[in-house]
């Protein structure tokens, strides 16, 4: 039996241990510990098995932009899932979702498709009002815009409440996955507030939607969306 087949078995005792039948709980107890003293597991590792984590594509190679980080935060939350920034310099960063179950890679799925979303209406307001802008003057008004659809979405957004012992969980996947985490500092490109711009991005933000038929989209639906 290698580790892996060993931590699922230990978790399949402390679930017994919890049997109202007291001779029962304490032999599954004495099972579970057994088994991690063979097989050199701890009680972090126990608890650091229920969480998982998922890739999204980060549209930055270094430092996000504050309405994507924004966007990450509120899919996150959605889904009851803490936030790694993580990437290699001159390579495609990702967001990393860290939830419990299939959560993490529903959140990732809904990141991609409403960041997909969201830079296609970027393109589309670009195109449309900010034709003769100064490339500076463009990019902090497309990033207004952004913002501005962001919020729109935000809006729609039922958070996620979760229980103590799944944030234990993905609080001991954490600091066995990543020993040292700074905080992370998105880009602010707006300079300054241009309202026309943020109140264009809220109106399209009302349309982002998740489609149907791909495989997370039924949990996703149920968290962000107009209904």
């Amino acid at each position: 039996m290698d580790k892996d087949k060993a931590l699922a078995k230990i978790k399949k005792c402390l679930a017994l241990a919890k049997s109202a039948n007291a001779h029962e709980s304490a032999t599954a107890m004495r099972q579970a510990q057994a088994l991690m003293e063979q097989y050199g597991i701890e009680h972090s590792d126990v608890l650091a098995s229920e969480a998982a984590e998922a890739g999204a594509k980060s549209g930055a190679t270094k430092q996000p932009s504050n309405w994507e980080a924004t966007l990450a935060g509120v899919v996150g939350r959605a889904f009851g899932c803490d936030l790694v920034f993580s990437g290699v310099p001159g390579i495609a960063a990702q967001w990393l979702f860290i939830g419990i179950g299939p959560k993490a890679e529903i959140a990732a799925y809904a990141f991609t498709v409403l960041l997909r979303q969201c830079k296609a209406a970027r393109t589309e307001h670009i195109k449309t009002h900010l034709k003769r802008c100064k490339p500076a003057g463009k990019t902090r008004r497309a990033d207004e815009f952004c913002q501005g659809w962001v919020f729109a979405v935000a809006s729609t957004v039922r958070a996620f409440a979760r229980s103590e012992e799944d944030t234990t969980a993905i609080d001991a996947y954490k600091a066995k996955r990543f020993k040292n985490l700074d905080k992370l500092d998105a880009r602010d490109r707006s300079g300054g507030r241009d309202y026309g711009d943020s109140m264009r991005g809220h109106r399209a933000g009302r349309n982002a939607r998740l489609d149907h038929g791909v495989g997370a989209v039924g949990g996703a639906q149920g968290r962000i969306g107009h209904g």
